[in-house]
């Protein structure tokens, strides 16, 4: 890969980035809540289904935000926003690093000739 091809490959990446007010890290997870005693519902054993965005954070802590019902495909598609956000950022990243790289010889070869 040249530099000029590299160069545009990852000036279109950036370009492909999303706004960031749009993207969400963690998971969506659906669970079902029971109560000990005095539901009718839980009683049969059918709980109460809710979905849950999990974030986990360094230290092993977990943070939990119930939803409701409505919220989960807003969720979903900011979760989706945020791993596309990431796989581009790392390209981006790849690029640039091949390109320090080629600097880095170019730089090389100009001292020689010298």
């Amino acid at each position: 890969m040249t530099r000029e091809q590299a160069t545009r490959k990852r000036d279109g990446l950036a370009a492909q980035l999303s706004a960031a007010n749009g993207v969400l890290r963690g998971s969506l997870l659906q669970r079902t809540v029971r109560h000990s005693s005095g539901c009718l519902k839980c009683a049969r054993g059918e709980g109460h289904p809710l979905w849950v965005l999990t974030v986990g954070y360094p230290g092993a802590k977990t943070r939990q935000v119930s939803l409701r019902p409505d919220q989960a495909p807003q969720v979903r598609k900011a979760l989706e926003n945020y791993r596309n956000f990431k796989r581009r950022l790392e390209a981006i990243s790849e690029l640039n690093q091949f390109l320090l790289r080629l600097d880095r010889e170019e730089s090389k070869e100009q001292e020689r000739r010298s």
